[in-house]
C-alpha cells in the first residue's frame, strides 16, 4: 500500500506545530475580540507545549527514549499538524522489539476541525515527489469531557525495523481523524474491538484485536489537556477472530496473555485457541 512520510526532527516538530496552531488560533480570534486574542493564543501555546512535554516524558519513562525524528503522514498535512508516528526501540519489552505509536491524538487542538480533499500524491515509486490537497472546515468529532484530544494514543508492539506496523497506524489515523471512528468509545463499549483484514502491505493482510494497554505497557496518565488512555492493537489469527465472536474479546486477551503472546504482534504465529 502506498504510504509516504516526511521526516521531521522532534525539535523542529515542536516549534513548528506550536507556531502553526497559535497563529491559526490568533487569526481566528483577532477578528472577534482584537488584542484579547493575544492572551488566549499565549495560553493555547503554553498548554500545547506542556501537553507535548508530559506525553513525551511518559513515553520515555515507560518505553524508552524517543527517536530524533517523527514520521509525518502527508495525507494528514494541515489536518493533524502537530501529530505523527514514532518508532521507539523497546528493549525492556523484549529482544529486537519496537513500539510503533501515534503521537498527537491527545493534542489540545484535536479533534480536528478541518478535512482534506483532492489529495494528489506523485511519487517516483519509492518516495513522494509532490503532494497537493485542499483543506475545508468540518464538524469536529464529539470531544469527551476530561480527556485530551481524542482521549488516547494507539500503538503496536512488533519486531523492529518493520514497515507493516506503520501501515497499520496509517489505517488507524485515517479511521479516527479522517472518519471519526471513535475507537476508544468502541473499545470501552464492546470490551475490545476486532477488525478483520486490514491491508498493511502488498498482498499482506492482518486481523487485529484492539484493547486497552495492560502492564508492562504504558496504560495512560492525566495530561495537562486531559486524560490519555493507551490502546494497543495486537495481530490475531482467523481462528482467534472467530473464537472471540462467541467468547468475547476480553476472553481472547486473557488467552493471549496466558499463552505468553500478550499484546505483542507476531503475524502468522500459531493460534492460541483450538
Amino acid at each position: 500500500m502506498g504510504f509516504f512520510y516526511s521526516v521531521v526532527s522532534t525539535h523542529q516538530e515542536t516549534s513548528l506545530s506550536i507556531r502553526k496552531f497559535a497563529s491559526s488560533l490568533m487569526a481566528a480570534t483577532l477578528s472577534l475580540v482584537g488584542t484579547a486574542a493575544i492572551g488566549e493564543s499565549d495560553h493555547a501555546e503554553k498548554l500545547w507545549q506542556a501537553n507535548y512535554d508530559a506525553r513525551q516524558k511518559y513515553f520515555e519513562k515507560t518505553i524508552g527514549p524517543l527517536p530524533s525524528d517523527i514520521l509525518k503522514m502527508l495525507n494528514m498535512t494541515g489536518v493533524w499538524p502537530g501529530g505523527g508516528l514514532y518508532v521507539i526501540p523497546a528493549h525492556s519489552l523484549g529482544q529486537n522489539l519496537s513500539v510503533y505509536t501515534t503521537s498527537g491524538f491527545t493534542n489540545p487542538d484535536m479533534p480536528t476541525t478541518v478535512q482534506l480533499s483532492n489529495f494528489d500524491l506523485q511519487s517516483d515509486g519509492n518516495r513522494a515527489t509532490q503532494a497537493g490537497s485542499t483543506l475545508s472546515k468540518k464538524q469536529p468529532a464529539p470531544k469527551r469531557a476530561g480527556f485530551a484530544g481524542y482521549g488516547y494514543e494507539i500503538l503496536m508492539v512488533a519486531q523492529s525495523n518493520q514497515q507493516w506496523p506503520l501501515n497499520f497506524l496509517q489505517w488507524a489515523v485515517n479511521a479516527e481523524i479522517g472518519h471519526d471512528a471513535g475507537l476508544l468509545n468502541r473499545v470501552e463499549k464492546y470490551d475490545g474491538l476486532t477488525v478483520e483484514q486490514i491491508q498493511v502491505g502488498q498482498g499482506q493482510m492482518v486481523n487485529v484485536l484492539i484493547t486497552k494497554a495492560q502492564a508492562p505497557l504504558p496504560t495512560g496518565i492525566p495530561l495537562p489537556a486531559g486524560k490519555m488512555e493507551i490502546l494497543v492493537a495486537t495481530t490475531i489469527t482467523a481462528q482467534e477472530m472467530k473464537w472471540s465472536q462467541g467468547n468475547g474479546r476480553a476472553a481472547l486477551l486473557k488467552k493471549l496473555q496466558g499463552a505468553g503472546v500478550g499484546q505483542i504482534s507476531v503475524p502468522n504465529r500459531k493460534s492460541v485457541v483450538q
